[in-house]
Order: structure tokens, then sequence, then C-alpha cells
């Protein structure tokens, strides 16, 4: 009991990692369990900064308020007591605090912080903290981008330079079963598995493709097999098979 209540308090802080992490830690950590409970100290501890902080910068104002207008007293005693003025002044702290005040912006973002992630933990979709997963999104997309684009560098340098496609036997080819084969230089987007393709001379069906390094470059094989049967097409292309067959 003692271990599982002090692996709760533990899990407490977990829960200002994003999201995406929380399967990462150990599994002894209810970091699920203690999303309700993080939001709501965390929006207790806005309030704790908040309070106090905006009943001291109201004081300030009202304070300079009233010297303002004892002021202005001073200088023409018709004017009298602008008891209004003073008001307005207090009623205003609470604006000038949140959005003017650096202390009025952390109270800002710690109780809508912990009032978001008290809620979305309520309806069980719980979040981190949201600078956090915003600071963990840019620089993940930012590797994934990175990634993606070094696969493509180190894909084009082991295909190398771009060369006609060419068809081949299924023989020749090595891929049995198969009434031809299409070699290409490059990838085709939308050519996968089970798609038909439509030519000038016939309907086929696309097999699975196959990656060979073939005279020192990476080539893509896609196997054709003629679509005679009457299996529905969900997905097709349109393609003009090279002249030659070898």
């Amino acid at each position: 009991m003692l271990l599982r209540g002090l692996a709760f308090i533990l899990a407490i802080p977990a829960t200002l990692l994003p999201h995406r992490l929380w399967r990462r830690l150990p599994s002894w950590l209810p970091v699920g369990a203690a999303g309700f409970l993080a939001g709501i100290l965390t929006l207790l501890a806005g309030m704790a900064v908040g309070i106090p902080g905006f009943l001291a910068h109201a004081g300030a104002n009202v304070s300079m308020a009233n010297q303002g207008v004892l002021d202005a007293a001073m200088r023409d005693p018709t004017i009298g007591y602008d008891r209004g003025m003073v008001s307005g002044f207090g009623a205003l702290s609470i604006f000038t605090f949140l959005l003017l005040t650096p202390l009025g912006w952390l109270t800002l973002y710690l109780v809508g912080s912990g009032g978001v992630r008290a809620g979305a933990a309520w309806f069980d979709d719980p979040i981190g903290d949201p600078i956090l997963t915003g600071i963990d999104h840019v620089v993940w997309r930012r590797r994934d981008r990175y990634a993606a684009r070094h696969a493509q560098q180190t894909r084009a340098a082991l295909e190398g330079p771009e060369t006609p496609d060419r068809v081949v036997s299924s023989a020749t080819a090595g891929i049995p079963g198969c009434d031809m084969v299409i070699v290409t230089a490059r990838r085709k987007p939308g050519w996968e598995r089970g798609v038909v393709m439509y030519t000038d001379d016939a309907c086929y069906r696309i097999g699975d493709p196959v990656e060979r390094t073939i005279a020192g470059n990476l080539r893509t094989l896609y196997p054709l097999t003629e679509h005679t049967d009457l299996e529905a097409i969900r997905k097709s292309v349109n393609y003009q098979l090279p002249g030659r067959r070898e």
C-alpha cells in the first residue's frame, strides 16, 4: 500500500511530460490515474500564486489612484475626493494584473493549463503540459522531416540516375506466378499489391513489389498478372507499357 502511494506521488510530476512519452515510463507508475489530480494541483498552485499577487497589485493600484485624487484635491479643493476614479482603478486591477504582469501571466498559465489537463483526464483523454507538449511536437516534427529527407537522399544514391522503365519476363526477373515484371529505377506512388493497372492492351493486377540491386543500383520490380477474374477493382492506375520486352 505504501509503495503504491509513493508510486502515485511520483506519477504526479510525470504527468507534465507530453502524453506521447507516457507509454515509455515504467508500468508501475500510474501516470494515467494521476492526471486528474495533477491538473487540479496545478490549478490550485496558480490560485496560490495569483491571489496574493493580485491583492498586492490591486492594493498598489488603489494606493496610486488615491494619491492621484488627493494630489488633485490639494491643487483644487473644489474638485473634492473622486471615489469613482478610485473604484475604477480597483476594478481594472484584475485585468492589468493578468495581462500586464509576469506574475499574472504565470497565474493564467497555471490555472488555464491545470484546468484543461484536469478536464482532459476526467474525460479519459489526458494531455501533458502544453508548453512541453508544444516543444516536443516541434522537435519531433523537425526530426521526422530530417529523417525522411535523409532516407530519400540515401535511397536516391542507391538508385543512381533515373532510367526508363523496362518490362521483363517472369523467368528473367525470377518471380514466378506472374505474366511480366516492370523494372523501375524509382518507386511508383500508388503502386501497391492488388492495385489494377490499365494499359492500352490489357488490364493487370500488381503483385507484391520486390526491391533488388541490379548492376550496382537499387531497382523496384512490380510483378503483373493479367486481370481476368471478376474481383472488384478498388484502386487503379493508368500506365503505358514500354514497347520492348526482355
